[in-house]
């Protein structure tokens, strides 16, 4: 196995200025900047390149090129699920129970939030629609996982 990270030069920081990944979390490594140049790459530059490599280098380039997309797609399947996860919790948040209240605890919940958050109660409408938005998500949710109870 060649290991990770691909040489000494890329290490921590990459040589342009520090830049990290395009959402600035971590600081690109060699491999990482490596993948970066051949996406921005037109298809006669990769070609031209691709022939002037010997022996088994490219084959390694194309097996390191392929193993840091891989992360990079489980990195961005994991955030999706966070962040899922995170929005699901917010909705509860909103009606002030938890994910695993009852159906008819959720229901109770929802329509005692509403008597107090309606516009025609003095409530505020923002607040209101929110409120709605949460019940709405969360009960297209569990019908959508088939949660009763």
């Amino acid at each position: 196995g060649g290991g990770e990270g691909g040489g000494e030069s890329g290490g921590g920081e990459s040589g342009d200025g520090g830049s990290g990944d395009a959402l600035g979390l971590w600081p690109l490594g060699a491999a990482d900047s490596m993948v970066a140049s051949e996406v921005k790459s037109s298809d006669a530059d990769l070609l031209a390149a691709a022939e002037g490599l010997r022996g088994g280098r490219l084959d390694a380039l194309n097996a390191e090129v392929a193993s840091r997309i891989a992360v990079w797609s489980r990195a961005k399947e994991l955030l999706e699920s966070q962040l899922e996860a995170m929005e699901s919790v917010s909705a509860y948040a909103v009606l002030g129970v938890s994910p695993d209240a009852s159906d008819k605890a959720l229901a109770a919940a929802y329509r005692e939030a509403a008597r107090r958050t309606h516009p025609d109660r003095g409530g505020d409408k923002a607040a209101f629609q929110r409120l709605q938005d949460a019940y709405s998500d969360i009960t297209a949710a569990r019908k959508g996982a088939g949660k009763g109870g």
